[in-house]
């Protein structure tokens, strides 16, 4: 992939937000020389897509500003010569060099090896990315990454594999009639059947008469007994220090497909902070700070798409959802399969089925509420990401380490605690600095820079009249500007656009 200044601009700008490093990208400083990030090229080498590290940025307190590359030759160099000699397999390195703010910025795309090459090892350790670093892979993770290579060319039927011990009468009689019912009405050719054969020709029964591990996962009263893996753990992550709590409402759920996502949906909701919505007609909603539908596509599709293999179910890996004060996050144990990220998050139809008679199943089920519990179209996330711009939030992350997978949604955006100041204008008497929808640290000193100036500033003179970095500048502009408070003349990243007031 080639990156443009507006790619470059955006991703600092996320990172801005998010005040760190994520799990496809690294921003290193790299003024001192080439930095030692062998583990950091072989975690990136061991992700489905690869990732990318970004050279001559400086991360500082979350400001990400733009310091440059001193020596760009001997930093490919020397970043290709540790990837031969300090991983193995070496991965593919691709160097580009855009100019951001007149300093040369070096990014680097780490390839992802084959699956058959994987794991990429450092020291004889294997590693993987995770939020905004490295770790060592576990050993059930490589076992996991070991399976999936012997069967590259064909699908491991797990959901289809029979609950041992268990019967029909495992089923929940009430969805099982639900389910069956909804079968009829979309297949002609299986209307005329009976319930078992419509239980047996559905995968949920398996011929021995055992319900399958996506037929009890689905329909079962209590599945968690057989698969204790099953149940799904919620709780609300703490900023606590030192002896102080660090989760409340900590949870787990239990239950049939249905019933998972129902509890998890209103455990989240209730957890939830609540906003403040105008209507068309100047009424006022209140409403949940998260929109609700994709926090339920996000739920559904970690119960539905979740690894049902050995190395996960038995060894107890468990969907968590947590509620931090920075996000929601849902990680589910394995990843993606015949479908990348790029797909998923595209405008082109993109689906694919990690348990296939398991999705099947759940096309059919509805919540209590009548709503279906996966639409089976591929467009859930898509929608996810419609809704939360339409809301005004960040931009959701999806991470796919190839042996996990994790969705955030971000909460509301940071909200400076400084009221607006009133800066003395001798000319025009008390001016009332503006702020906009969702004012950052920094933005009071940046729009009362500019309500003072005589005229338009470059992004320099704001520095210069705030005292903040270019980094700070950039980020605290972002909403002003979303919001129409600020006008910028020009293209960002040039030295001849200036900002002002509208």
């Amino acid at each position: 992939m080639m990156w443009t200044l507006d790619d470059l601009s955006w991703a600092l700008n996320q990172m801005r937000t998010r005040r760190g490093d994520s799990t496809s990208i690294e921003v290193k400083r790299a003024t001192g020389g080439v930095p030692q990030i062998a583990e950091t090229l072989c975690a990136f080498a061991n992700m489905p897509d690869g990732g990318t590290v970004i050279f001559g940025v400086d991360e500082g307190d979350g400001d990400f500003s733009v310091v440059g590359v001193p020596n760009i030759a001997e930093l490919e160099a020397g970043l290709a010569s540790m990837a031969r000699t300090a991983v193995r397999p070496a991965p593919q390195i691709d160097f580009q060099t855009i100019e951001m703010d007149a300093r040369p910025v070096v990014i680097a795309h780490i390839a992802p090896l084959p699956l058959v090459e994987k794991p990429a090892r450092v020291a004889g350790r294997a590693f993987l990315r995770q939020a905004d670093g490295d770790y060592a892979m576990h050993p059930h993770e490589e076992r996991m990454l070991e399976v999936a290579r012997l069967h590259a060319d064909e699908q491991v039927e797990y959901d289809l594999t029979p609950a041992r011990g268990r019967s029909r009468d495992d089923l929940d009689g009430a969805l099982c009639s639900a389910y069956v019912g909804a079968v009829r009405t979309h297949d002609r050719r299986l209307r005329d059947c009976d319930e078992a054969q419509i239980l047996r020709l559905t995968n949920v029964l398996a011929a021995s008469g055992e319900p399958t591990l996506a037929g009890l996962y689905a329909l079962g009263a209590y599945p968690q007994g057989q698969y204790p893996a099953l149940t799904v753990t919620a709780a609300v992550q703490l900023a606590g220090g030192e002896g102080q709590p660090r989760n409340r409402n900590l949870q787990d759920f239990t239950g049939p497909l249905p019933a998972l996502l129902t509890d998890l949906l209103s455990w989240v909701a209730s957890n939830l902070d609540s906003i403040n919505q105008y209507r068309d007609d100047g009424h006022m909603d209140v409403i949940p700070e998260l929109p609700l539908n994709a926090v339920r596509e996000l739920l559904a599709n970690a119960l539905v798409h979740r690894d049902l293999g050995p190395n996960t179910l038995g060894t107890g890996k468990q969907i968590q959802v947590r509620l931090t004060p920075r996000n929601l996050f849902i990680q589910s144990p394995g990843g993606l399969r015949g479908v990348s990220l790029a797909q998923i998050e595209s405008v082109e139809h993109a689906q694919a089925a990690v348990n296939q008679r398991l999705y099947q199943i759940a096309k059919r089920l509805r919540t209590p509420d009548g709503a279906s519990i996966i639409e089976g179209e591929g467009g859930g996330i898509r929608e996810v990401f419609r809704s939360t711009e339409a809301r005004g939030l960040p931009r959701p992350q999806l991470v796919d380490t190839g042996v996990q997978f994790k969705a955030l949604l971000w909460r509301t955006r940071e909200v400076s605690e400084h009221p607006s100041p009133r800066m003395p204008d001798t000319t025009r008497g008390m001016k009332a600095v503006p702020h906009s929808s969702s004012p950052t640290r920094n933005e009071h000193r940046i729009l009362a820079a500019l309500a003072t100036a005589d005229s338009p500033l470059t992004i320099h003179q704001v520095v210069d009249a705030t005292g903040l970095t270019i980094g700070q500048v950039r980020y605290a502009l972002n909403q002003p500007l979303e919001d129409g408070i600020v006008v910028m003349e020009g293209k960002q990243g040039l030295k001849s656009t200036r900002y002002h007031l509208r």
